[in-house]
């Protein structure tokens, strides 16, 4: 395997660790979101990318967890562009692709990975204009959806690093006329674009602030989020899960069915 890239700092994981262990309030909304990710995977194995601190393990158990390096949270050392093609029924992945310089590079290299029938799920930032003002004031990573543009290869930043919020809401949203046909020709098939989160999440406080409700109150008020159409969603949300869909042979023709369900 060659070098990988790392995408964020590993440094910070100690830190992350400790807040995910004493913030029952984070803890519930994250493990919200695994809960709807898990909902979209189907049978079989699955291969979780830049798992982190593992948080999935508490949610998701049976998941094989990797990330860049070996570290006492994952099992497996993987590179998001060279996934090991074990016939994995799952790849999924939680706020990795807008660290990634080369998006469509992941996405032929999952392809390659996937069984027919296999499926890509991402949990990302969406960019939306409720959630572009929130990041640009509270996050110290960049949110700017219309700088995702094709060919969809974007430059390393002073550190050698690279993060755009906005990659998900932008190729699944206003680029998603011209990814379609780029995952199409890999083999891949949109499932369901979904938005989701709104007050619960902030909340949370993240990693790096306290929370601002008790966790009780952040589980009913992700049942009320949840209630929310998607209409106003896609304006408003925070979050979003984006399902693909490996084809098998002679499925291109029902590309259009599989694209209008939704989680």
């Amino acid at each position: 395997m060659s070098k990988a890239e790392q995408t964020y700092d590993l440094s910070h994981l100690g830190g992350s660790a400790a807040k995910w262990r004493n913030s029952a309030a984070l803890r519930a909304v994250y493990g919200d979101i695994l809960r709807r990710m898990q909902a979209g995977c189907v049978p079989g194995t699955t291969l979780e990318v830049g798992s982190g601190i593992g948080v999935a393990r508490e949610i998701c158990p049976d998941w094989v967890l990797s990330d860049v390096v070996v570290t006492p949270h994952v099992n497996r050392a993987v590179s998001a562009y060279e996934i090991p093609a074990e016939a994995w029924g799952n790849i999924v992945a939680f706020d990795v692709l807008h660290h990634l310089r080369e998006p469509v590079r992941f996405f032929a290299s999952a392809a390659a990975a996937l069984r027919p029938g296999g499926r890509i799920v991402l949990a990302e930032p969406a960019g939306t204009p409720a959630g572009c003002l929130l990041y640009r004031m509270f996050h110290p990573e960049l949110c700017r959806p219309a700088e995702i543009t094709p060919p969809y290869a974007f430059p390393a930043d002073a550190d050698g690093r690279f993060a755009n919020m906005g990659m998900a809401h932008a190729l699944f949203g206003r680029e998603r006329s011209r990814v379609e046909p780029i995952l199409q020709d890999l083999g891949l098939s949109i499932v369901s674009v979904h938005h989701r989160d709104l007050l619960a999440y902030p909340a949370t406080g993240g990693f790096s602030r306290p929370a601002l409700l008790p966790a009780p109150v952040l589980r009913a008020l992700l049942v009320l989020e949840s209630a929310l159409p998607q209409v106003l969603l896609r304006r408003v949300a925070l979050r979003m899960i984006v399902v693909l869909e490996r084809m098998g042979a002679g499925s291109r023709s029902s590309r259009v069915e599989q694209s209008s369900i939704r989680l």
